[in-house]
């Protein structure tokens, strides 16, 4: 019998499940695909922000134009008056409503203001000092009536005294 050849197989070495080299590089890749779209939304953002008042501006001519037009179209049309006369009536409306609930939020926010100020009365800081102010002045007058009630007492006290030793002084002569 023949014999057959033997062959050795190389064996190779099975290949790593996790590689930190790739997981790393799949890692760096995400963190590059966000700095990217970072730097695109910014420039992006950088760029409206230029030509924002450029835009408003057509926007806002755009929409005169479309306002022209609706109302050459409108007053062209036999109800275009109709509608035209309620849309003023609405608007005049919606400004007497609006000036009526201002005067209305003014009068509630005067009311508020009004109980404040007495329910906060007391802790005004210059109604305080007003009133420490007068209080120091009637403490100060008072002070001066008491020493000057105290020295028309001394000096009372000092004639009696001076009285009494003028009669002791004088019942002594006489005795003597």
């Amino acid at each position: 019998m023949a014999q057959a050849k033997k062959t050795k197989v190389a064996k190779t070495e099975p290949k790593k499940l996790f590689d930190g080299d790739v997981a790393r590089r799949i890692w760096l890749a995400g963190v590059g695909a966000y700095g990217r779209a970072y730097d695109e939304a910014q420039d992006a953002a950088e760029k409206f922000a230029a030509k924002s008042s450029e835009t408003f501006d057509q926007l806002v001519a755009k929409g005169e134009v479309i306002e022209d037009s609706v109302r050459a179209s409108l007053a062209k049309a036999p109800a275009g008056k109709k509608v035209a006369t309620l849309i003023e009536d609405v608007s005049k409306k919606s400004k007497e409503v609006t000036a009526e609930r201002r005067a209305q939020l003014d009068e509630r926010i005067e009311s508020v203001r009004k109980s404040l100020g007495e329910t906060l009365a007391p802790f005004n800081l210059n109604t305080l000092a007003h009133a420490v102010q007068s209080l120091t002045e009637q403490v100060e007058a008072l002070t001066e009536e008491v020493q000057a009630l105290k020295a028309d007492r001394t000096e009372k006290a000092v004639k009696k005294v001076a009285k009494a030793a003028d009669e002791t002084a004088k019942t002594t002569e006489d005795a003597a």
